[in-house]
């Protein structure tokens, strides 16, 4: 178990006290002793959260890869949460794709996910500049995520509570898509990837406000809980 990060990273400003907040723009930064430990405590928060039958984060899979950026919050025990996010350049501009973000259900309700996407759009928005936004993504089959990023955004598509269609989103999602799932089929217009998930299965509950409206939705749409629903929105930054 790892319970903290070597003295060789420094630490950035938390809002709370308790928690130590590290942030990689470049994960491969990690050094190479640190990563199996935290891959393992990051699986280990997937397991929790999710039925999962194998290891989400692997070698061959790795969220050490330069490619991604990284954020671990850690309290006195351990890893506490962690986001994982990438930094895009497509044809329809500058865009973030949030790769996976899990919090451990003692620590949730205290702002961590809040908190990950404030940082994410932190370091994304420099690409923004003179832009005022970029296209923002995400995969889930999780309506609390799919409605917290909703939120931010001005526009999404797929646009679960009021059908509405916009192409240019389309086109971005589609473009997001392939980039980063290669050869992996999209649904359009619904944007729904089969078989997302096979190897981890969400923890369904009860639902509120919004994000019961989603669940409704997804319901509909991916009663499959391996299917998974490809998002993209605009978000101001």
């Amino acid at each position: 178990m790892v319970r903290k990060l070597g003295s060789q990273y420094q630490a950035i400003n938390s809002p709370w006290t308790g928690y130590a907040v590290y942030s990689f723009p470049d994960a491969s930064c990690i050094g190479a002793s640190d990563r199996q430990p935290l891959m393992d405590a990051m699986n280990g928060i997937i397991a929790v959260n999710w039925k999962a039958t194998e290891p989400h984060w692997t070698a061959s899979s790795s969220p050490f890869d330069g490619k991604y950026s990284l954020i671990l919050v850690f309290d006195s025990l351990g890893l506490a949460a962690f986001s994982v996010y990438r930094v895009l350049q497509m044809s329809c501009g500058p865009a973030v794709y949030r790769s996976g973000t899990e919090v451990l259900p003692a620590h949730q309700g205290h702002g961590l996910y809040g908190f990950f996407t404030q940082e994410v759009l932190k370091r994304a928005s420099s690409a923004a500049k003179g832009i005022g936004g970029l296209f923002y993504g995400w995969r889930t089959r999780n309506p609390i995520v799919w409605a917290a990023n909703a939120k931010i955004c001005e526009k999404v598509t797929p646009s679960l509570l009021d059908n509405t269609r916009d192409s240019a989103l389309q086109a971005a999602c589609v473009e997001m898509c392939a980039t980063l799932y290669p050869g992996k089929p999209l649904e359009v217009p619904e944007m729904i990837m089969r078989g997302a998930y096979g190897h981890i299965k969400h923890h369904r509950q009860v639902y509120r406000g919004t994000a019961s409206l989603v669940d409704a939705a997804m319901s509909r749409m991916i009663p499959d809980s391996a299917d998974a629903l490809f998002a993209v929105g605009f978000a101001r930054v």
